[in-house]
């Protein structure tokens, strides 16, 4: 750190040298505060220069920089997106990358990767142009069409056979925790019997891949909004009352993935599709929605923030619900034409 030095005259003086470009630079300030945080802010405007970094090298910057900050799924998405897309623009450096090499980067990556995943690998690059103060009209970047995901979701009356299905099995629990309470898979793996009080579950932890792609419990919730209480259902909140003080943890899986493995092959055995527990958590929305569950409490027990995923992601119409309603129109349709 360039330190400041006082002058004659009762200015301040920090001379800052570069050693990568072996260059000084004299700032003068009224006080010595002022004159360091010059220096030093130019020291550090010359080592993060876009013209020494390429986009690799500032990938490998941005990671660590936010390596206690990011959460280790987030870390271990971005390192495999490092890893294998970022292709022809791995070498560019950062002060000659223009929004034709980035529309060119992401046509190719079009033929690969779902639109999902190029709208995270664009998210990343955003966030190292903007660490590096790098200008770029990434609006004029054309990104592949987001799909519409092909979800299937148990009706209400599957998700009565779904309840029966797994009743005395190894995978009851977990299952109807994703059912009746909507978690999703990585809590589930991450409840404690210390987080159930007899009535409701303290959802405040994940099991997630770090960085590594080992499995690490992580304290912190995916949002603030994910650190909730959910109350239990009776039927369920009995079955877990029964098994209490079984180990440490509620479900008797140690990875999300053995639940799920658990969970469709109940599903082969009793010819249901083979649901993935987080369609399950859909399925929580959908039946919140027909019940009439405002969006609010929706958010709280899903652990969500904001309205937007509930509505766009989340919640879904059965048909036999669209069917009642058609045949509800129907009728006030009738009605209407039958009155003078």
């Amino acid at each position: 750190m360039a330190t400041a030095k006082k002058l004659p005259s009762g200015s301040w003086r920090c001379r800052a040298y570069d050693k990568t470009t072996k260059s000084t630079k004299s700032f003068t300030a009224a006080t010595k505060k002022e004159a360091e945080y010059l220096a030093n802010e130019w020291l550090c405007t010359k080592r993060c220069a876009p013209t020494e970094l390429t986009v690799g090298r500032a990938i490998d910057q941005y990671i660590e920089s936010k390596s206690n900050v990011l959460s280790p799924s987030t870390l271990r998405g971005y390192r495999i997106i490092q890893r294998n897309a970022i292709g022809s623009i791995k070498d560019v450096r950062l002060d000659r990358l223009d929004e034709l090499k980035l529309q060119t980067w992401a046509n190719e990556n079009a033929a690969k990767y779902s639109a999902k995943s190029i709208k995270n690998q664009f998210g990343l690059m955003s966030a190292i142009l903007k660490q590096n103060k790098v200008r770029i009209d990434l609006d004029a970047v054309l990104l592949k069409a987001k799909e519409k995901t092909d979800y299937q979701i148990p009706t209400p009356e599957i998700m009565g056979r779904i309840m029966r299905a797994v009743s005395g099995k190894r995978a009851e629990i977990p299952v109807l925790i994703a059912l009746m309470c909507g978690l999703r898979q990585s809590e589930i793996a991450a409840l404690k019997w210390e987080d159930f009080d007899g009535k409701s579950l303290h959802v405040h932890a994940a099991v997630v891949p770090g960085e590594d792609g080992k499995l690490v419990r992580k304290e912190q919730p995916k949002s603030y909004a994910g650190n909730r209480r959910v109350d239990v259902p009776d039927r369920l909140a009995a079955l877990l009352t029964a098994q209490e003080g079984t180990g440490e943890y509620i479900s008797p899986f140690r990875t999300p993935s053995g639940a799920l493995r658990a969970f469709q092959s109940i599903c082969e055995r009793n010819g249901l599709p083979k649901y993935k527990m987080h369609e399950l958590r859909h399925a929580y929305a959908s039946l919140m929605l027909i019940e009439g569950v405002a969006d609010k409490y929706a958010m709280e027990r899903l652990g969500q923030s904001t309205p937007h995923m509930i509505k766009n992601v989340y919640q879904h119409t059965f048909r036999s619900e669209q069917n009642a309603i058609s045949l509800k129109l129907n009728e006030v349709f009738d009605d209407l034409g039958k009155a003078e």
